[in-house]
C-alpha cells in the first residue's frame, strides 16, 4: 500500500511521550509516521545521525510536522539545530508543513523581541530557539499553532489533514474536468501549480516556467562548452580546401540556428499566446519552450564541435574565430528566460497594484555579433590569400 509518509520533527528526549502519541495517531489514521527512534527509520550506516534525519525528509517525507518545545537541540556546523535543518529541508522540498510550538515558548517570544539580552534560561535552553520560531513564522510566513498537550496537536492535525484531503480532491476534480493533453506532458511541479491556480497571468507565467525548466535541462552541456570538455573530437582537417569548406559550412549552420530561434519567437510565440480574453495554446507554448531549448543545445554542440576540431597549427586561429561566432549568442539565449520572467512579474505587479504597463511587449532578436563576424571574415580572407585559395 502506498501510504502517506509523515515526518515528525522535534527534539527527542524532552518530547518523547508526545512523539509516541503522534506516532500512534499517524499510524491509527492509516498513514506512515517517520520518526527517528522507530525501528523502520531509514538509516545509512555510513552517514551521521543528523544526515540520516535530513535525508529522510528529502527522500521520503510527504508531510512535515514540526514540534518546538523549550529545547533547541544539538547544533550542527551551519549553526542551526538538527530540527531546524530538517525544517529547512522540508521547506526546500515544498511539502505541507505544520508547526506546533509550546505556548510557554511562544508567549516568551514577544518578550524576547523587546529584550533579546534578557535571561530566558528558565523557559528555553538556548535563545536561538526564538530566532528559529521568528524565522519560520514571521519571515517564512508559516502558520504556527500553540499547544500545551499532545491531544491539542492531534485535534488540529485531524482538521488540517481533512483540509489537505479536500484540496487534493479539488485538484483531482480540476484536472478531470479540465483534462487535456497538457497534463500528460513532462511538466515541473511549478508549471503544474500555475495551471491549477489559473491567475490572470497564468498563461504567461506558464510559458515562462516551462521555458526556464527546459533551458535549465541543458546546463550540463553548457558546462561542457564553458570548461572545454572535449571527450571525442569528431573532425580532423588537414587539407586546405577541406578546412575552408568546413569553416563555411559551420558559418551557414550557426546562421540557420539564429534564423530558427528568431522565427520561433517572432512567429510561433505570436501564434500560440492569446490576446487578452482569448485562451492561449498551452501545448504550443510548451512546444516553443522545448524547441527553444533544443536549438540552444544544438548551438552548444556546434560550438563544442568547432572548438574540438583538430586542425594544422596555422589554422588554429581561424578555427577559434569560427567557434567564437556563437559566444554572444549563447549568453543571450541562456539569459533570455530569466529576463522574460522579470518582465512578466513586473507586468503582473503593475496589474495587481492598478499601475499602467507602459511597455507591454518584450522581444528577442538574435544575431551573431558583428565584430565576431568581421574577425571571422578577415581571418578567412588572410588564410585564403596565404594558401592561394
Amino acid at each position: 500500500m502506498n501510504l502517506v509518509n509523515i515526518f515528525i520533527s522535534s527534539t527527542c528526549y524532552d518530547l518523547s511521550q508526545l512523539r509516541t502519541d503522534l506516532f500512534d495517531f499517524v499510524t491509527n489514521v492509516g498513514h506512515h509516521p517517520i520518526i527517528s527512534e522507530a525501528e523502520n527509520f531509514p538509516v545509512n550506516p555510513r552517514k551521521k545521525t543528523h544526515e540520516n534525519c535530513i535525508d529522510a525528509v528529502k527522500d521520503n517525507a510527504d508531510i512535515f510536522i514540526l514540534i518546538v518545545g523549550n529545547r533547541y537541540g544539538s547544533i550542527l556546523e551551519n549553526g542551526k539545530s538538527i530540527t531546524n535543518n530538517e525544517f529547512l529541508a522540508a521547506k526546500e522540498k515544498g511539502i505541507p508543513i505544520f508547526i506546533f510550538i509550546d505556548k510557554k515558548t511562544l508567549n516568551a517570544l514577544d518578550f524576547w523581541k523587546s529584550n533579546k539580552e534578557a535571561d530566558f534560561s528558565s523557559i528555553v535552553d538556548n535563545k536561538q530557539i526564538f530566532n528559529f520560531i521568528e524565522s519560520a513564522r514571521d519571515s517564512d510566513k508559516f502558520w504556527v499553532f500553540g499547544f500545551e498537550k499532545a491531544q491539542e496537536i492531534v485535534s488540529t492535525l485531524k482538521i488540517q489533514f481533512s483540509y489537505l484531503f479536500k484540496d487534493a480532491l479539488k485538484i483531482r476534480t480540476k484536472i478531470d474536468t479540465d483534462r487535456s493533453d497538457i497534463f500528460n506532458l513532462d511538466l515541473s511541479s511549478k508549471a503544474m501549480s500555475i495551471l491549477l491556480e489559473k491567475n490572470d497571468f497564468f498563461e504567461y507565467e506558464f510559458f515562462t516556467q516551462v521555458l526556464l525548466d527546459e533551458i535549465r535541462k541543458k546546463e550540463n552541456i553548457k558546462n561542457d562548452y564553458l570548461y572545454k570538455i572535449y571527450l571525442e573530437p569528431k573532425h580532423t582537417l588537414s587539407e586546405d580546401i577541406a578546412f575552408t569548406e568546413w569553416a563555411s559550412s559551420k558559418l551557414a549552420i550557426i546562421q540557420n540556428h539564429v534564423k530558427s530561434l528568431n522565427n520561433l519567437i517572432s512567429l510561433a510565440y505570436g501564434k500560440y499566446i492569446g490576446d487578452p480574453g482569448i485562451p492561449s495554446d498551452l501545448k504550443g507554448l510548451y512546444y516553443i519552450s522545448q524547441t527553444y531549448a533544443r536549438i540552444f543545445e544544438n548551438i552548444l554542440l556546434w560550438t563544442v564541435d568547432a572548438q574540438s576540431t583538430i586542425v594544422p597549427e596555422d589554422c588554429k586561429g581561424l578555427r577559434d574565430k569560427v567557434a567564437n561566432l556563437s559566444s554572444k549568442l549563447i549568453e543571450q539565449v541562456w539569459s533570455f528566460p530569466e529576463v522574460f520572467e522579470e518582465f512578466i512579474q513586473k507586468q503582473k505587479h503593475n496589474h495587481l497594484n492598478g499601475l499602467d504597463n507602459d511597455d507591454n511587449s518584450i522581444t528577442l532578436t538574435l544575431e551573431i555579433n558583428k565584430i565576431d563576424i568581421a574577425n571571422y571574415n578577415s581571418e578567412i580572407e588572410i588564410y585564403g590569400r596565404k594558401k592561394g585559395l
